[in-house]
């Protein structure tokens, strides 16, 4: 029975056979090489019921993002990234894409280097 000719990786400039979803075992993603380990729950992570009352109420006292997008609230960002700092004064309501992006440059996602705090 005939078969497909192989492909080749999407990655740039490599030219190895693809075997997994257009990418060669070497540009695979890192979290589909093996079984995907899946992300603590919001408790596990520190983030309690007392938690939710300060956030709940920082979004009430900012009901509109405070990066200044016109977006209404949806999380509460700790400013100096640490989580176990609730001082409100440390504490930014924003919206999900600013919280987003602010997460990826200053704090550490995507494996990017944490920055220092303003």
């Amino acid at each position: 029975m005939p078969t497909r000719a192989p492909r080749r990786c999407t990655a740039a400039g490599c030219g190895e056979d693809s075997e997994f979803d257009g990418r060669c075992a070497r540009h695979r993603h890192p979290t589909r090489r093996g079984k995907a380990q899946p992300r603590p729950s919001s408790h596990a992570q520190g983030y309690d019921r007392a938690w939710r009352v300060i956030s709940e109420r920082a979004r009430a006292e900012e009901p509109w993002c405070a990066t200044g997008c016109g977006a209404p609230s949806e999380h509460v960002d700790h400013i100096d990234g640490d989580k176990t700092n609730n001082v409100r004064s440390n504490l930014q309501a924003l919206c999900r894409p600013c919280h987003s992006r602010k997460t990826v440059l200053h704090d550490g996602g995507f494996g990017n280097e944490r920055t220092p705090r303003w």
